[in-house]
């Protein structure tokens, strides 16, 4: 390993965090990590290798960069800062945090102001692609901060996780596009749910109207990559739950209403994920067209009308 590799801290190994910081293990980063499942540390740490750390206070203390993947702004704040276990309580000055989850914008600004009066900094670097992309290392990554030493820093590391790394702009700026990006992939996927139960429900064939979509300007991620494989199949197994979903939509409208902005359809969705996701809690995001499904006594089934 050479000898100029900073050392790195990682909190989080979920279905995200897991294999993204197995890429910086096999990249041949001194990864030292830390998860709220004990289980899953000692899982990754005999599968992958790395250094089991037991608080988050120690995770600081091996770190020259932590990275955090948790569910979201609120857990981000928590681990960097509150109780008596944070992990600024071992960071050492000029350390840099880098914030891979999705958080709210404001809040991400707010942290970094109460993490740079401890001489630490703060950049916001969330990602796209899902699990399959985290594993190969193709992640969109959306980086934002305040200091260009710090985002030239950060950059190598995230290339490692990422095919395209992306600036955008200050910190906060990432995960302001984050949800705006996550925003357009629920409003697709629910325009989808839509349609196909109309379609069905008149007679049409929904793997039909899938395939006829795809060929035709209708056409989106969630239609290439989800009707067939998930909805249809009802397997609702993408990988990413409806919970964090409707997160990710309500905090848009949080963005949009910090800002006293007129968005009417993203305020609707941000209902409609957060009715399914409190109906159907622990369900994947796909199972949303069940939503739909209930409130009109139909269910998609590929071949044939409900």
């Amino acid at each position: 390993m050479a000898n100029d590799m900073p050392k790195m801290g990682w909190v989080g190994l979920g279905n995200m965090g897991y294999p993204m910081a197995k890429l910086m293990v096999e990249a041949g980063y001194e990864v030292t990590v830390l998860d709220l499942d004990r289980a899953v540390v000692d899982r990754f740490v005999q599968e992958v290798g790395g250094k089991r750390a037991d608080t988050l206070a120690e995770v600081g203390r091996e770190s020259d960069v932590a990275i955090t993947m948790v569910p979201d702004g609120k857990a981000v704040h928590a681990v960097a800062i509150e109780g008596g276990d944070n992990l600024s309580a071992g960071l050492a000055d000029g350390t840099l945090v880098i914030d891979m989850s999705s958080s709210a914008p404001t809040g991400t600004v707010e942290l970094g102001a109460e993490l740079s009066a401890k001489g630490v900094t703060l950049m916001d670097a969330p990602v796209s692609g899902g699990v399959p992309r985290a594993t190969d290392g193709t992640l969109a990554i959306m980086l934002g901060g305040d200091d260009e030493a710090a985002l030239t820093r950060a950059t190598p590391i995230l290339e490692i996780m990422g095919g395209t790394v992306f600036r955008t702009g200050r910190l906060g700026s990432g995960h302001a596009m984050k949800c705006l990006n996550n925003y357009l992939s629920a409003i697709g996927l629910t325009a989808a749910n839509e349609a196909l139960i109309i379609g069905a429900k008149f007679g049409l064939d929904p793997s039909v109207m899938t395939d006829i979509i795809n060929q035709s300007t209708g056409r989106n991620s969630n239609t290439e990559r989800k009707l067939h494989q998930c909805v249809l199949s009802r397997t609702f197994d993408a990988g990413f739950s409806a919970a964090l979903m409707a997160k990710d939509v309500r905090t848009a409208a949080g963005l949009a209403d910090d800002q006293d902005m007129y968005a009417p359809v993203l305020a609707q969705l941000s209902e409609l994920w957060t009715k399914f996701s409190d109906e159907h809690p622990g369900e994947d995001h796909t199972a949303s067209v069940k939503l739909w499904e209930e409130a009109n006594g139909f269910e998609l089934k590929a071949g044939g009308a409900g």
